[in-house]
């Protein structure tokens, strides 16, 4: 059985969201920003389709420096710290397993709701030291070993690879953290979304208490895939009278009007927090390598995610045309696998930095996330 691939890719230079257009929507803080939070919050978003088996073990690998930095404030790992380390840190995780509308697709075992966004607690008893169950939220402070805390995380975000090849990034991501009604942590006049089937986010219910209200909110989301949050369920129905047509790996491309728009996971998760620098959103997706930003330096938007005539063309999605039933990678590194123009992953990032937010953003093609994890943990301790 083949497996769904979601390289997906709509011709989003003809719906990208321009920023300064956006002006209206852009909610910043009012006055002088806030103190920097000593209590972070981090929902890890792991892709568990089949071809992640290295780029998880690459992820886990890079916890311990991660978590070290973060309750040490040591950056560069030279035992000097150069922030004030977290005073707390709690990390949760889910997987892009979202099912596919309630119909029967290969790969896709669960497929109404799949994982459904809800906070992962199983151990992978199979990688040493490894319990069979861990707490929904891991908490973490600098009394804790940060190098052991980094083992434990390994544990869980190791989620394996038997989930649904059509990957729901942002959907898991924003049903994870959303509450079913406003909260004293959301913002002013903040609707929160609602879901397949009219369903709650959880933040309030399933995963209670991974998100408080003065933390530093972070997202994280590890994959090959670009976002295919289904906005219409039948787009995953295999003889529908309109999308039967195309093959089911292009669908997302091909029938964009299917998919929720990214403003959605922009507003949505914007108005998780009552400062706009209160939130983080870091992608490690398929950016070339030599596209990815320092750990200090800026994004350059347009090379990622700008028009065409200025775009690198590894970030521009079009039909493979040595295999047409799926798009050009925008990766191809020996060992590691493929990897595909992560187009919505990265201008959800660019659309939340024009609002305030902390954004990193990194590539999965590459043995080592040292440097991606490094800029998050700067991020959060800037």
């Amino acid at each position: 059985m083949r497996r769904l691939t979601l390289a997906y890719a709509l011709a989003l230079t003809s719906c990208t969201v321009d920023p300064a257009a956006d002006a209206g929507a852009v909610r910043r803080d009012a006055g002088p920003p806030p103190p920097r939070a000593d209590d972070v919050d981090l929902l890890f978003v792991i892709d568990d389709a089949g071809s992640m088996a290295e780029k998880q073990a690459s992820f886990a690998a890079a916890l311990p420096g991660l978590t070290r930095a973060l309750l040490t404030g040591d950056l560069d790992g030279d035992g000097t710290p150069d922030a004030r380390p977290l005073h707390s840190l709690q990390i949760g995780v889910v997987t892009t397993d979202m099912g596919v509308g309630g119909h029967t697709v290969p790969t896709c075992g669960h497929g109404d709701f799949g994982r459904d966004g809800i906070l992962q607690t199983r151990g992978r008893t199979e990688l040493p030291g490894c319990r069979a169950s861990y707490p929904a939220v891991l908490a973490f402070d600098p009394a804790n070993s940060p190098e052991a805390s980094g083992v434990e995380l390994a544990c869980v975000t190791n989620v394996g690879t038997s989930g649904c090849g059509l990957e729901q990034q942002l959907e898991a991501a924003l049903k994870a953290l959303t509450p079913a009604r406003p909260t004293e942590w959301t913002a002013d006049g903040y609707a929160p979304p609602r879901f397949f089937r009219d369903t709650p986010g959880h933040a309030d219910g399933a995963n209670d208490g991974l998100v408080r209200r003065d933390s530093l909110l972070g997202v994280v989301i590890l994959s090959d895939e670009d976002d295919c949050a289904l906005l219409d369920p039948d787009l995953m129905m295999l003889d529908h009278p309109r999308y039967g047509a195309t093959d089911l790996n292009l669908r997302c491309f091909v029938h964009r009007e299917a998919v929720h728009p990214v403003a959605r996971y922009v507003d949505g998760l914007a108005g998780l927090r009552r400062q706009p620098s209160r939130l983080l959103y870091a992608v490690l997706a398929g950016v070339p390598v030599d596209l990815e930003p320092s750990p200090v330096g800026p994004v350059d938007w347009d090379r990622l995610v700008g028009p065409e005539d200025v775009r690198d063309p590894r970030m521009v999605e079009r039909l493979d045309p040595a295999l047409p039933s799926r798009l050009v990678p925008s990766c191809n590194v020996p060992g590691r696998g493929i990897a595909f123009p992560p187009v919505r992953l990265v201008e959800v990032a660019r659309d939340l930095e024009a609002r305030g937010a902390r954004v990193v953003v990194g590539s999965v093609c590459q043995d080592s996330y040292a440097a991606p994890m490094e800029a998050i943990a700067r991020r959060i301790l800037e």
